[in-house]
């Protein structure tokens, strides 16, 4: 819904090219949702060549006519099972090389996203639950130091993610078990193991699927 009100205020010159975009803040109080909604939106908008985005700087408009052929477009067709087997192979070799190469920056954005994770499934909140958890696995992407290889996670993942998780975070049985998980993948990172972070972003996987 974000993403389609954005593009057609590009579209239609409201925002023209060149223009800024409001900022993720703005955005979130205008359309009354969270922050990895808004982030999802623009990461579509981007896939579509709509924007473009300048880490630093902001998120600016290039184009008011979308790509003909955006990879998440393509994906959208696809087979919902053989999206999923790509998402899980992401998942892996960015746990693997998030492990590798994270900085204490993104230790401490890991953390965060852990933290706010956490706090939502012990107040039994599912909307921040479920933001939270898809802000931890993109922080992780993230932290894989492989620009490209985190871009491709954001297209093949969020659509499939976000139905993955609401469907266990519905399984109140598994919900200690994802939280457990989590925690272990975090301190897999954080002490640079990369076989435990590739075990347990299998066994996240698994639970989910």
């Amino acid at each position: 819904m974000v993403a389609q009100h954005l593009q057609e205020r590009i579209e239609s010159g409201e925002y023209p090219i060149g223009r800024q975009l409001p900022s993720e803040h703005e955005m979130t109080r205008e359309f009354g949702v969270g922050r990895s909604s808004i982030r999802e939106a623009i990461r579509k908008l981007e896939n579509n060549g709509l924007i473009r985005v300048q880490q630093g700087l902001g998120t600016f408009v290039l184009s008011n006519k979308p790509a003909q052929s955006p990879l998440s477009q393509l994906l959208q067709s696809g087979d919902e099972a053989d999206i999923r087997e790509v998402r899980e192979l992401l998942e892996i070799k960015i746990a693997e090389r998030a492990a590798l190469h994270r900085t204490q920056e993104h230790v401490r954005a890991l953390t965060a996203s852990w933290q706010r994770h956490n706090s939502a499934a012990e107040a039994g909140e599912p909307i921040p639950w479920i933001e939270a958890d898809i802000d931890f696995h993109t922080a992780i992407a993230e932290a894989s130091g492989n620009k490209v290889l985190a871009n491709l996670y954001r297209v093949f993942a969020l659509q499939d993610l976000r139905k993955s998780i609401e469907k266990s975070h519905s399984k109140t049985h598994s919900l200690q078990k994802l939280r457990t998980l989590h925690a272990q993948l975090l301190e897999s990172i954080i002490n640079r193991e990369p076989g435990k972070a590739v075990e347990v972003t299998w066994k996240l996987n698994r639970l989910i699927a």
